[in-house]
């Protein structure tokens, strides 16, 4: 399917035509055609295993194609990349983290420092940072970084010019970090960069880019004009299937209550008052440290309050501990994946880790019954994995995360608090996770409570969102007022 044609009054600096290359038997790519332009942002999208990290990795030289070609009208060493693992150096300088990729000025074997910090200086002037270059860069906050590598990256293109490769700069950053990384990158395009930009976040592409290309499978689905498509069309080009909204949101009544929070306190938190029914799925949205991480830690006992208290189904549990939230029927979904899975482990070992006491069988753990368990785990939560052997670290993001989320709900909880549950994993991804939380919550009357920066993901699935400011909670949204504009609005509001 290919999509309008963007004006091209350039000629192409990179062009990309008939690309393939395998793996053995699998065929990571399938005759893809693309081009980067001068001053033009072009997206390219997909889900995790469609591709784009190959392209990337052949646009850098680093996989020589099977067939096709990638030609280079400008410089070919006019090209920079910055990936998700920035690579930065954290005890390491600015000016030090810059020069381990550009070289360091020396004279008479001597580093001239007072050059090197003034050269960092000027280039994070160029991204829009005015930080001290001398500062280490674990002093820097996640966006402040990410531009750090950007100003490493292109140290070393032309001054008008070049192309930069982004993949998924945004991933770790909350919506208002983002807007200033968008900000810059508008400043780079106008002063005549091609940026290949890839993002899962759909509503930045629409705003940022040019153009796009969706690759699924390997192949390119659709090239087109980003003016031209809907957000709604990507979406379905991206996943291939029907699943782009998760139902129409009930009207609930706020009578029956399964959690309870009155005025509690904690580190951040002051005063926070919230209810959640069963079958509801709410959201709480916030900058970065508004506290909204802080309230799912102190209900599920990872963290003591100072004050208030937290009944669930008909209990007090104020204060109650990790052991005593579990039997209780909570599960917990922390922010920092790693947390959430075993990665020297095996995909079958971390999918039936909330459920070991249950498939034991005289106080010894039954392989038999642990091997089918992880198995239904696969099939039931659609996890893509060639062998369940194998650690989970071999799996997509994506995957770890619905085997994260699976050991939970296969415990069948009451409640299922998510930190960030989509944090860096493809839209098709995160539709499947939350089509998966709206069956439970319809079919067994999960309350699932997500904590999350992402405004578009809460808007697009939760039934009412609360809107959380320096550890208060200021603001409510549903219903037809709940969209991602008044999301925005209100967060930023407040």
């Amino acid at each position: 399917m290919t999509g309008g044609t963007a004006p091209r009054p350039n000629p192409p600096v990179i062009e990309i035509n008939g690309l393939v290359k395998s793996f053995g038997a699998t065929m990571a790519l399938r005759g893809v055609d693309m081009a980067l332009h001068a001053g033009r942002v072009h997206a390219l999208l997909g889900a995790n295993g469609c591709g784009k990290s190959t392209l990337v990795k052949v646009l850098a030289r680093y996989h020589l194609p099977d067939a096709g070609r990638v030609a280079y009208h400008a410089d070919p060493g006019a090209i920079a990349f910055v990936h998700q693992d920035l690579g930065l150096v954290p005890n390491a300088s600015i000016t030090e983290n810059i020069a381990l990729c550009t070289g360091f000025r020396t004279g008479r074997g001597v580093i001239r420092w007072r050059r090197q910090h003034a050269d960092a200086g000027a280039l994070l002037t160029t991204v829009g940072l005015d930080n001290d270059p001398r500062l280490p860069v674990s002093a820097l906050g996640p966006a402040e970084q990410t531009m750090v590598a950007i100003a490493r990256a292109i140290a070393g293109l032309p001054a008008h010019g070049g192309t930069l490769v982004l993949d998924e700069p945004t991933a770790r950053l909350p919506t208002s970090e983002a807007e200033r990384l968008l900000t810059m990158l508008h400043a780079l395009k106008s002063r005549g960069m091609a940026i290949l930009y890839i993002s899962h976040r759909l509503d930045e592409v629409m705003r940022l880019a040019d153009e796009v290309t969706v690759l699924r499978d390997g192949a390119r689905v659709h090239h087109g004009v980003i003016g031209q498509t809907s957000r709604e069309d990507l979406v379905r080009l991206i996943i291939g299937a029907g699943l782009t909204s998760t139902g129409p949101k009930p009207s609930r009544d706020a009578g029956g209550q399964l959690l309870q929070i009155d005025g509690l306190c904690g580190n951040r938190l002051h005063d926070v008052t919230l209810r959640l029914g069963p079958g509801e799925l709410v959201g709480v949205a916030g900058l970065v440290g508004s506290g909204r991480s802080e309230l799912g830690r102190l209900i599920f006992g990872l963290q003591k309050p100072t004050g208030g208290r937290v009944r669930f189904d008909g209990k007090d549990i104020t204060g109650i501990d990790v052991a005593g939230a579990i039997k209780a029927g909570i599960g917990y979904v922390p922010q920092e994946r790693r947390q959430g899975i075993f990665a020297g482990l095996s995909v079958a070992d971390n999918a039936v880790m909330a459920e070991l006491k249950s498939l034991a069988r005289g106080g010894m753990l039954s392989r038999q019954r642990a091997k089918q368990a992880s198995e239904a785990l696969v099939r039931q939560f659609r996890v893509k994995a060639n062998d369940i052997d194998l650690p989970i670290s071999t799996l997509s993001g994506g995957n770890q995360q619905k085997v994260a989320i699976g050991k939970w709900l296969r415990r069948d909880p009451s409640l299922l608090i998510l930190d960030e549950p989509t944090q860096g994993i493809d839209i098709g991804a995160k539709t499947e996770i939350f089509h998966l939380l709206r069956a439970f919550a319809t079919e067994r009357g999960l309350a699932a409570l997500v904590l999350d920066s992402d405004l578009e993901i809460l808007a697009d699935h939760c039934d009412r969102v609360a809107i959380m400011t320096r550890g208060r909670i200021t603001a409510a949204l549903a219903g037809d007022s709940l969209n991602l504009s008044s999301l925005n609005e209100a967060v930023y509001q407040h």
